[in-house]
C-alpha cells in the first residue's frame, strides 16, 4: 500500500502501525527547564510525530492541538543554525521541526532578456550541501521525537533571487521563453528535496508564491507557467514524503482576491492567509471543507503574537480554536518577525495544546 493510500485508510484511523494515539490522560510530565516553567507533558519521545500525523485522520477532531511557529535566526547556516533550531524546538515546545531554507541562489547578471532564461544552470546536491548538513544534524537529534519539515522555496521566489528586480518583468515579456528557466529552478528544487530526503527529512514546508492579485492573481501567467512547476514539486514531495504542508504565503503586500486556484496542489494540509485582498477573513472551516484537508494557522504573524502580551495571545487563540476546522494545527499565516519572544510563543502553544479538553462543555 502506498504511503497516501495508507494515510487515508481505515488502517490509520484505527491506529495502524503506531501512528495513531488519542489517549490525553496517558501524558507523562517532564522535569521543567526553567524554574517556574510549565512542564512538557510527553506521552513518549514520539508523541509530537504522533499527534501531528494524528491530524490526518479527518474521521474525528483531533482532540490534542498541536502548535508551531516559526522565525529566522541570525545564525543561518552551519553549527550555528543547527544550534538555534535546537534551542528554538525545545524553548517552545513546538510540536514539529521546521527547518528555516537559507540557500540563497547566486545572482546572474547575464539574464537580460526573455532569451537569457536558459541561462539559468541546474544546481545539484553539492551546492545545498550547507543547508542539508542542517537537517542531517537535526534529524539525527530530534527524528525520533518531532517530524522533521525543511522548508521548500517556490521556483518564483527562487527566479527572484537569480534574476532580481527585472523577474516579473521578464516573466509578463515572454512567459513562454521563462519556462526554460523554471524548469531548471524546479530541478533544483527536487534535486535538494530528493537529498533531504536521504538525510531524514519525514516531509516539507512547501510555500507558493504568485497566486497573489499584487502579481499573477489566477490569470494566464499563474495557470500556464507558476503552478504547473509548483505542482510538479508539490506531486514529488506527496508521492515521496509522509507529510507535507502547503503554504499559501501572503509575505510582504501580498494578499489574495481567493484562494481555490491551489486546491488542485498536492500537500496534506494547507496553510492558509488570514485576510484576502478586500479585508475580510478567510475562514478556515470554509477552507477545509473545499480543500478536504486539515488546516494550519489562524493567528496573523504581525499580530498579538508579535506585540501583544501572552494573556492577549490567548485571548485570540480563545477567537481562532472556537471556530477552527475539526482537524487543525495551531501556528501564524508566516514567519513570525525574528525579535519575538520564544517565551512568548512557549505560552501560546502550551495553551493550544489542552484546549480542547480544557474548554470542552
Amino acid at each position: 500500500m502506498k504511503k497516501r493510500d495508507f494515510l487515508k485508510s481505515g488502517l490509520y484511523a484505527i491506529g495502524g502501525l503506531g501512528l495513531y494515539s488519542s489517549s490525553v490522560t496517558s501524558w507523562a510530565s517532564s522535569k521543567p527547564s526553567v524554574k517556574g516553567e510549565k512542564p512538557v507533558y510527553l506521552s513518549s519521545t514520539r508523541n509530537k510525530r504522533e499527534k501531528v500525523l494524528a491530524v490526518l485522520d479527518q474521521s474525528k477532531p483531533n482532540e490534542y492541538v498541536p502548535a508551531a511557529f516559526f522565525l529566522h535566526f541570525d545564525k543561518k547556516l552551519g553549527q550555528g543554525a543547527i544550534d538555534r533550531h535546537l534551542d528554538f524546538f525545545r524553548a517552545t515546545n513546538m510540536d514539529f521541526v521546521k527547518i528555516q531554507y537559507e540557500i540563497v541562489l547566486p545572482r546572474l547578471e547575464n539574464i537580460k532578456s526573455p532569451k537569457d532564461w536558459s541561462k539559468i544552470p541546474v544546481y545539484d546536491k553539492d551546492f545545498f550541501e550547507p543547508q542539508l548538513a542542517v537537517i542531517r544534524a537535526l534529524a539525527k537529534e530530534l527524528k525520533s521525537e518531532a517530524l522533521i519539515l525543511p522548508t521548500v522555496y517556490s521556483p518564483l521566489s527562487l527566479a527572484g533571487q537569480t534574476v532580481g528586480e527585472k523577474t516579473l518583468e521578464l516573466i509578463i515579456e515572454d512567459p513562454e521563453a521563462a519556462k526554460k528557466g523554471f524548469e531548471n529552478l524546479t530541478q533544483s528544487i527536487l534535486n535538494f528535496l530528493h537529498e533531504s530526503l536521504q538525510q531524514g527529512a519525514d516531509g516539507f514546508y512547501i510555500s507558493s508564491q504568485g497566486g497573489d492579485a499584487s502579481r499573477f492573481g489566477d490569470g494566464p501567467i499563474f495557470k500556464d507557467l507558476i503552478a504547473p512547476f509548483d505542482k510538479v514539486i508539490s506531486q514529488e514531495a506527496s508521492d515521496k514524503a509522509l507529510l507535507n504542508i502547503l503554504h499559501i504565503c501572503d509575505y510582504g503586500n501580498a494578499t489574495y482576491d481567493d484562494i481555490n486556484q491551489f486546491v488542485s496542489y498536492p500537500g496534506s494540509i494547507i496553510n492558509p492567509p488570514i485576510h484576502k485582498t478586500d479585508g475580510s477573513h478567510i475562514d478556515l472551516k470554509e477552507v477545509q471543507q473545499t480543500f478536504k484537508r486539515p488546516m494550519f494557522g489562524g493567528l496573523d504573524r504581525l499580530g498579538v503574537l508579535a506585540k501583544g502580551t501572552s494573556e492577549q495571545a490567548k485571548a485570540e487563540v480563545d477567537k481562532v480554536l472556537s471556530n477552527a476546522p475539526a482537524n487543525f494545527i495551531l501556528g501564524a499565516d508566516c514567519t513570525v518577525p525574528s525579535e519575538t519572544s520564544w517565551k512568548h510563543l512557549r505560552d501560546v502553544i502550551d495553551y493550544a495544546h489542552t484546549w480542547r479538553t480544557d474548554h470542552q462543555n
